[in-house]
């Protein structure tokens, strides 16, 4: 099957289009890239955000026009108007499916656009209905997963574990949820890949930053930037204990799959389905609060060998049930059988 992949133009979609793209090509499809990006020019000329929206609507007319897919799989896709979509539909005649990956945070704005599409793909099962009822027939539920030639275990020279390696690692945005469990580890031998900022959203979804002041007992434990792709392979590879804060989201995100694809060994809250996908104490290790997480630190930093053997489970289950293979295989699956 021959598949264009149309990206919104932002870290996560930029990177998962492309994660996509390779596993389709794994199963043995004809997969491409188009990345939409309408304000390249715009956010510096606001005045020419039209004539810029029309410039690049073109050009994935003339993508689609050219490449001849037999499915168009939009990523995320709040940047692209809708009524591009309705147009692409009624001027090919082929199935536009959407890979939605921010429910249940921004229902709000998702539920607003999953009508334009033939097929909607939610990465929250609970948000399957949700979608139905907005208006979208053909919903499913679509997790996210690993890159097994990214996602794996590789060998660090020494210098590499001095610079990317720790006791405890997180690496993310840092929300106003996150920080407070990350303050409870500020003990520890600690490192936060990411800017100091911390982000609250507020209404209609706007976000704020503040600085993290310097008198804060975590202001030493972050990088000042953020690491992603083969870099952030690394970190995971060269921690002992990877964290991953669910918070403000309540279902399974990215990290769960890569870093238990590196092989590293995983300490998590609980997430919605998180246990349908993996087996707490024996593939990861979740904790109730912020006490139990700090028990939970301290007791596998101190024993090597359960740390090890539960990453060694959690890597194995990554790479057989998680990989964007089983995903796209799955995104296949129900668009065919939909149309029976």
């Amino acid at each position: 099957m021959k598949i264009l992949i149309v990206r919104s133009w932002g870290k996560t979609a930029f990177e998962l289009g492309g994660y996509c793209k390779n596993a389709f090509a794994e199963n043995g499809h004809d997969a491409d890239l188009f990345t939409y990006n309408d304000g390249r020019i715009s956010w510096r000329f606001p005045f020419l955000v039209n004539i810029e929206r029309t410039f690049v609507g073109k050009a994935l007319i003339k993508k689609i026009s050219d490449f001849r897919p037999q499915l168009i799989l939009v990523i995320k896709g709040d940047e692209i108007p809708l009524e591009l979509i309705r147009g692409i539909r009624d001027k090919f005649k082929i199935p536009v499916a959407d890979y939605w990956i921010d429910d249940p945070g921004l229902i709000d704005v998702s539920q607003k656009i999953s009508p334009a599409y033939d097929y909607f793909f939610t990465n929250d099962p609970d948000a399957v209905q949700v979608h139905k009822e907005s208006g979208c027939p053909r919903v499913g539920f679509l997790s996210f997963g690993c890159l097994p030639d990214l996602h794996k275990k590789i060998q660090l020279s020494q210098e590499e574990y001095e610079m990317y390696g720790s006791d405890i690692c997180f690496a993310g945005t840092v929300t106003e949820g996150r920080i407070k469990v990350l303050e409870v580890l500020s003990d520890f031998n600690l490192k936060v890949w990411a800017p100091r900022l911390v982000y609250s959203l507020k209404e209609k979804y706007r976000i704020e930053k503040n600085k993290i002041p310097s008198s804060s007992p975590l202001y030493s434990k972050f990088t000042d930037r953020s690491v992603w792709n083969e870099e952030l392979v690394k970190v995971y590879n060269a921690s002992k204990i990877v964290l991953n804060i669910h918070s403000p989201q309540t279902i399974p995100i990215m990290r769960d799959f890569e870093v238990t694809g590196c092989g590293a060994f995983l300490i998590s809250d609980y997430a919605r389905s998180l246990e349908t996908m993996f087996k707490p104490t024996e593939e990861i290790i979740c904790y109730k609060n912020i006490a139990e997480l700090k028990e939970l630190v301290t007791f596998y930093l101190s024993h090597p060998q359960e740390r090890e053997e539960i990453a060694r489970k959690g890597y194995l289950r990554a790479h057989r049930n998680h990989t964007y293979a089983k995903r796209m295989e799955e995104l296949i699956s129900f668009i065919e059988k939909e149309k029976t």
